[in-house]
């Protein structure tokens, strides 16, 4: 059977990239995310533009009409009220907080082992709300949840032991070379590290052990798919196969902690190759706002509101449910906006430009999930020359070609919201494959 994808790399070849400047010629992250909060699209339909006036809007959470809760429970319900399955479908609450979908259907037998899909930032289960009929076709138990302190996931506490860890602070010095202005605590950012990403991963091994899951496929998407990968490092006997789609976090960079950078020693910057310890993007997020993200939303009123509304409207241009589009408002905007804990430990993994502080590039060599599959869109903002050069690093080091690279037509980032058939037809032909 033909996988049907337009582009799949394996070991060989550099099908599809001319040249690393691939992924520097495509927006920025920041410049879309400014012109979505500005800009609403240019087609909405007449449901869109008359959902809910910015001052409704607004209105509504700060008087706390509703909580939020109850409104995420509401959305969700109408979204999978409509959603079909083959076998059963079943929501609760497990493992001490953890918001579950479960899908089972015995009659699928091309993928046996236990499926777990994982949202990215800032999002829930539902990202995959359109991707469940057709999985469910394919894969006898498919499970997706809410991480915890996202969607109906309570926000567990969390609070890291000792103090944070100076940032890596660095000094460009004329176009093309930098230097630190300090050497990096290695010891006291690993550990901080550490306690940031088991906040998650040492939770969704409770959860397979309350489901008494034996090995499972692992599926992350962005945020999601870093985790992944840290999971899959970190309790490598539960995992089976193993797809990261559109993952953040894969360049390796001149931050990495596991660097070792002297200080006011001049470096040439690279800012192309994501395998280099000189890599780097020179645009950063403001620091204002990478700290206080959703919040400052809230704070502008109205036109807070609104921006969000076009934010939306903008990023999911592509779904036709008002369902969807309504619950993610209430995810971003509605009470509390992102969690906290989430906005903390985000920060502490990553730095401005988005670059993670202990890379995926730097751990192939543990890793050892059986088979991996990196998806991108091919309209992605994500590097994905990093996705490729992970595949082709992977493969070497394993001698073998157990790892794939593969491009889902007509979508971005969301690229299972924006071509779920395609989506759903290439993770059950990775999944299925001996």
């Amino acid at each position: 059977m033909v996988i049907p994808v337009r582009l799949v790399i394996g070991r060989g070849g550099r099908r599809g990239f001319a040249s690393t400047l691939v992924a520097l010629r495509e927006r920025t992250l920041q410049q879309k995310v400014f012109n979505r909060l500005l800009r609403p699209p240019r087609k909405i339909t007449k449901e869109e533009k008359s959902a809910k006036s910015s001052i409704k809007m607004w209105l509504a959470h700060w008087n706390n009409e509703k909580e939020t809760e109850r409104e995420l429970k509401d959305f969700q319900d109408l979204i999978m009220v409509n959603v079909d399955v083959a076998g059963t479908k079943d929501n609760q609450i497990v493992a001490h907080g953890i918001n579950q979908w479960h899908f089972n259907n015995p009659a699928a037998t091309a993928i046996t082992t236990p499926t777990l899909l994982i949202h990215g930032y800032a999002a829930s289960s539902m990202a995959y709300y359109r991707n469940f009929t057709g999985l469910s076709q394919t894969v006898t138990d498919l499970y997706a949840i809410d991480l915890p302190a996202n969607g109906l996931s309570a926000e567990q506490p969390f609070k890291l032991n000792g103090d944070k860890p100076r940032s890596l602070k660095v000094k460009y010095l004329d176009n093309d070379k930098f230097s630190v202005q300090h050497v990096i605590d290695e010891s006291g950012t690993k550990q901080m590290i550490q306690q940031c990403e088991s906040y998650y991963l040492d939770k969704i091994e409770e959860w397979r052990k309350v489901n008494k899951l034996e090995k499972i496929n692992l599926v992350g998407h962005s945020f999601g798919g870093y985790l992944s990968f840290k999971y899959a490092l970190k309790y490598p006997n539960s995992i089976e196969k193993l797809c990261l789609v559109s993952p953040l976090g894969v360049e390796t960079s001149i931050y990495s902690v596991n660097n070792k950078l002297e200080k006011n020693t001049k470096y040439a910057l690279d800012l192309e190759d994501p395998t280099s310890n000189f890599y780097t993007r020179r645009r950063e997020i403001p620091k204002f706002i990478f700290k206080n993200q959703s919040e400052i939303l809230r704070w502008m009123g109205p036109l807070g509101a609104k921006m969000c509304w076009n934010y939306i409207l903008s990023a999911y241009s592509r779904i036709p449910e008002m369902e969807y589009k309504s619950y993610i408002f209430e995810l971003l905007y509605g009470k509390g906006g992102i969690a906290p804990t989430a906005r903390q430990i985000f920060t502490n993994l990553f730095t401005r430009n988005l670059l993670a502080k202990d890379p995926i590039m730097d751990s192939l060599g543990q890793l050892q999930a059986k088979k991996v599959l990196l998806v991108y869109g091919d309209h992605d903002w994500m590097n994905k020359y990093a996705g490729y050069k992970l595949v082709e690093r992977l493969n070497t080091i394993r001698n073998n070609t157990s790892a794939q690279y593969i491009e889902v037509p007509e979508s971005g980032h969301n690229l299972f919201l924006d071509n779920p058939t395609f989506f759903n037809a290439s993770l059950t032909e990775f999944l299925s494959a001996k």
